[in-house]
């Protein structure tokens, strides 16, 4: 019986995910989530109580898992190019399977006390100062074109995020079609390495 229960909160959860991550459905109710789920909407009343309470776990374990995945990438003893690269496929990977992830990062970081301080309860100098160092050592060695570590988080986070975010604009300014798109997605690695690294 206790599987069974497992189960049941675990298929209410990835239906959640799908709903509101995948499909993009922002203001998706329980009665929606328990019939994308094929399961009586009491069920998730039963686990969660409301639809915030299971908004906020599927968020805060989307988070959670984005930005140990980020960490592990960081704290890798590589070549900043090489994390680069490694945080590029993440990225893209991510958005492709979760596409309005992001849309809702930035809309409850911007609305959700709670989940906001969820998501910035690491202290990040550290990790900002090294990476700051590692930029101004590939500068010296004329392997990368100058820039702060500010503008390079900055820069990155706008480049891998906006193709997705933006995709209707974007897709409609240049005309072209979803496989044309999609395939311009793929190229875009490299294109933003280049953006950095003088050897790419």
């Amino acid at each position: 019986m206790e599987t069974l229960a497992t189960d049941t909160e675990q298929l209410i959860k990835d239906t959640a995910k799908k709903v509101f991550f995948v499909d993009g459905n922002i203001h998706a109710t329980t009665q929606d989530i328990a019939d994308a789920a094929g399961i009586n909407r009491a069920s998730i009343h039963y686990y969660y109580r409301s639809r915030k309470l299971l908004f906020d776990k599927v968020f805060t374990e989307a988070i959670t898992e984005m930005r140990s995945k980020m960490h592990l990438i960081a704290v890798q003893n590589l070549p900043i190019r090489e994390k680069t690269g490694e945080f590029i496929d993440f990225f893209f990977e991510k958005s492709l399977q979760h596409p309005y992830l992001e849309l809702f990062v930035i809309t409850e970081r911007n609305s959700n006390n709670t989940l906001k301080l969820a998501m910035t309860e690491i202290n990040k100098d550290d990790m900002h100062k090294e990476l700051d160092n590692e930029i101004q050592k590939e500068v010296a060695k004329g392997l990368m074109k100058p820039i702060t570590a500010n503008h390079f988080v900055m820069t990155m986070i706008s480049l891998c995020s906006f193709p997705f975010l933006g995709r209707s604009i974007v897709q409609g300014a240049i005309n072209v079609d979803d496989e044309t798109y999609s395939k311009m997605l793929t190229e875009r690695k490299k294109i933003i390495l280049q953006l950095f690294f003088l050897d790419v």
